[in-house]
């Protein structure tokens, strides 16, 4: 096959096509990465193929090319990986790379496969925000199901406030004031207004609107921070809620008012199902422990009227629900979240009747320098 053969060949294809030899230099530039980097191939031939590299690739390029040739030891030739591109006006761009030697001329050559994933990127990126705000107007609708359960949460601190201080004005209306008894009553005043208090901080987190920043964080310290939302919730349907939380968890990454809200949906599906059973005095259970394959895992049993065989494989789509008024996406966006952290949201049946939902979340690795 003659040169020019070779050259249109290279010139159809989709991807940009980019041949080196051992140095670096760029033998071949196709038309797709003509278009793709901004440069003519007029331009770049002859040329160190680190001009079409972003940082750090471009200054490591000549090194990893000479360890190759001396070792052999291949940590991009024959795979592939997602680097950073350089256009002609220094933009830089997320690209797909794969690398290739080709043998048998005599001469070491080597042949990159390049994909531009800008657009892939930029549509990832949309996509997690309609997630986020998706996830958002999910925490509204699930504080609005939850509103006669937090009013009633805070309204018992709010009377007893109320009780305590009638006890107090009495406690200074006689000749003696017993001193000891108005610091309980204080005390007790103090410790009520803190409890309301408290649920009113959980909510307002709950509900904020805020970009989402991962962090590492202790799973039973999350289940602590909402317990006062759920209890609420559960208390006022007279469901008791127990937690038994494991000892010596990894910590996970991903963002606590998320996961609160996983939380919260899962618990609220839970008093729903129980609301008018005969078992509701068995309560919901919450546990954590360690998930089988090293990392978290947090399950929230109920003893209600469980998911019947005809939704239990599409409980987690979009607009499936077993509830009267229900919309269908507190599941749908709880599994959402919790896979965007790596980990999993399933369902059984309790074996003595009801639901268990369970969260899967990976332990928190530390980030290690990739190499090239």
């Amino acid at each position: 096959m003659v040169a020019a053969e070779f050259q249109a060949l290279l010139d159809a294809a989709v991807d940009a096509i980019v041949v080196i030899d051992a140095r670096g230099q760029i033998l071949t530039f196709n038309r797709a990465a003509e278009r793709m980097f901004g440069h003519a191939a007029a331009d770049v031939v002859g040329k160190n193929v680190n001009v079409l590299m972003g940082e750090p690739y471009r200054a490591e390029h000549d090194g990893y090319m000479a360890r190759y040739l001396v070792t052999g030891e291949a940590h991009i030739i024959g795979k592939g990986r997602e680097v950073e591109g350089r256009r002609a006006n220094g933009e830089s761009f997320p690209v797909s790379l794969a690398v290739g030697e080709a043998s048998g001329s005599g001469q070491r050559r080597f042949v990159g496969i390049i994909r531009d994933l800008s657009a892939k990127h930029a549509a990832e990126q949309r996509a997690r925000s309609l997630e986020h705000r998706l996830a958002h107007v999910g925490r509204f609708n699930l504080m609005g199901e939850m509103a006669a359960g937090i009013a009633h949460e805070i309204n018992q601190p709010l009377s007893a406030i109320a009780t305590y201080a009638q006890a107090a004005k009495r406690v200074l209306q006689k000749p003696e004031v017993e001193v000891g008894l108005l610091q309980d009553i204080y005390g007790k005043i103090d410790e009520q207004a803190r409890r309301a208090g408290q649920v009113i901080d959980n909510l307002r987190k709950l509900i904020r609107k805020q970009e989402i920043d991962t962090q590492s964080l202790d799973v039973n310290r999350v289940v602590d921070d909402v317990m006062s939302l759920i209890e609420a919730d559960a208390r006022s349907e007279g469901i008791p809620v127990h937690v038994r939380k494991g000892v010596g968890l990894p910590n996970v990454r991903a963002d606590a008012v998320q996961i609160q809200q996983v939380l919260l949906n899962l618990t609220r599906n839970s008093v729903d199902a129980m609301r008018d059973g005969l078992a509701k005095a068995r309560g919901i259970v919450v546990v954590t422990e360690r998930a089988e394959r090293g990392g978290v895992r947090i399950a929230v049993t109920d003893h209600g009227h469980g998911v019947s065989p005809q939704l239990a494989d599409d409980i987690f789509h979009p607009f499936v629900t077993t509830k009267r008024d229900g919309l269908g996406v507190g599941l749908a966006i709880s599994k959402t979240i919790v896979e965007s952290y790596g980990g999993t949201l399933s369902y059984a049946d309790n074996p003595v009747g009801g639901s268990i939902f369970s969260i899967e979340l990976p332990a928190e690795r530390r980030e290690e320098p990739e190499s090239k």
